[in-house]
């Protein structure tokens, strides 16, 4: 227990701090709660806690003691912290593909400001503060500040967290992490780069030659996933997940179609098996049962790392020599490959309604970039008028 001798009053009342070894100053409140003094550590200043922070929390707890006979209904319901709902929450998620993704994401760059504080007491203009300090903050990893995507994924979280709360657990409180409330950073994810043909041939022959590429002992096992991954990639278009998810009962050999599930949007819909890789494909469903995964060739869904971890460094080898980490719009990805199979059917003449189909848009305005790599575009017709 914290002596008051060792408190430092603030300017408001019955908010004190304590300096730390590491001059740090943690704050508490002191307040009567059914005519018992009570005194509540609120967190530190390294937190995000500050001194009118701490204040506002005091104000809650002792409005709530004013509320008389609502006061101990109020009491007793103790709300949990974020950190206690993120892990219902994760428990929720954790057999999905992305699930670890999301919680390394919580636990390095989001759980330090929040995993204290309760539901209740999080306040948009903490996550606000949040956002800002973010975006001044540099990846350890890369030296370079965070992109906008990342720091808006870190918000998503928080306010993830807080519609399954409301939802799931019937918490009676409001989300302060909403669009509304929040603005998100823009993000250009419009990536401008696809695949020419003879760049596809170089990525299979890659996979080919994963040994002499490179100098580390190679799985065969592991290179033949990649390519059933890559196959049904060129084939579909679809996102990583997507093909991740695709069984032996999605697969039509007869008509060489292949159910896709959309877990974007939580739908299905329908694409095809390019004829050059149906023997593949063929091969691959030989032994499977019909609940088994192509790529892993079991029930079980291939972790997204798995794939990225052996393509990538092709890619990087191959297409992104000289290109800066952050040039997104040129560096050669796993998305990629979904931008290669719209970007190819554009130059084949494919009408735009069919590409957003085949890519399974939701609204054409998704699509209509392709449109500027057909001939259709408008290039022909300029060229064929009959000037003198």
């Amino acid at each position: 227990m914290v002596n008051n001798s060792t408190l430092t009053p603030t300017k408001y009342t019955g908010v004190f701090y304590r300096l730390t070894k590491n001059n740090d100053k943690v704050f508490y409140i002191t307040y009567m709660q059914n005519k018992k003094y009570t005194k509540e550590k609120i967190g530190s200043f390294k937190e995000g806690i500050t001194a009118e922070y701490a204040n506002k929390i005091r104000a809650k707890r002792t409005s709530v003691d004013r509320l008389k006979e609502d006061a101990p209904m109020l009491l007793n319901q103790k709300l949990p912290t974020f950190d206690e709902c993120f892990n219902m929450y994760y428990k929720s998620i954790e057999t999905k593909s992305d699930s670890l993704n999301t919680k390394r994401r919580y636990e390095l760059h989001v759980k330090t400001t929040f995993w204290h504080i309760k539901m209740d007491d999080i306040t948009t203009q903490m996550i606000e503060d949040f956002k800002i300090k973010a975006k001044k903050l540099k990846s350890q990893k890369t030296t370079r500040e965070y992109s906008p995507k990342t720091i808006n994924d870190w918000i998503n979280i928080i306010s993830t967290v807080f519609n399954y709360m409301i939802s799931k657990k019937d918490l009676n409180i409001k989300n302060p992490a909403i669009a509304a409330k929040i603005e998100r950073e823009k993000v250009d994810n419009d990536r401008e780069r696809y695949l020419e043909l003879n760049e596809i041939k170089k990525i299979w022959d890659a996979l080919d030659n994963r040994q002499e590429l490179f100098d580390n002992k190679i799985n065969d096992n592991v290179t033949e996933n990649i390519k059933v991954f890559l196959a049904l990639s060129l084939s579909t278009g679809a996102r990583l997940r997507s093909v991740l998810t695709i069984s032996k009962a999605d697969i039509n050999l007869n008509s060489n179609t292949v159910i896709i599930k959309n877990h974007k949007a939580n739908r299905t819909y329908n694409g095809y098996i390019h004829p050059n890789y149906r023997e593949l494909i063929a091969k691959r469903i030989e032994n499977l049962s019909p609940i088994d995964y192509l790529v892993n060739s079991s029930p079980e869904e291939l972790n997204r790392n798995s794939i990225n971890k052996v393509l990538q460094p092709i890619f990087d080898k191959l297409f992104n020599q000289g290109l800066k980490p952050e040039d997104s719009k040129r560096r050669v990805v796993i998305h990629t490959l979904r931008h290669t199979f719209a970007s190819q059917l554009a130059i084949a003449e494919t009408p735009i309604y069919t590409i957003m189909r085949l890519m399974d848009h939701a609204d054409i305005s998704q699509t209509i970039r392709y449109a500027k790599l057909s001939s259709a575009n408008g290039r022909d017709a300029v060229f064929g008028l009959k000037f003198i």
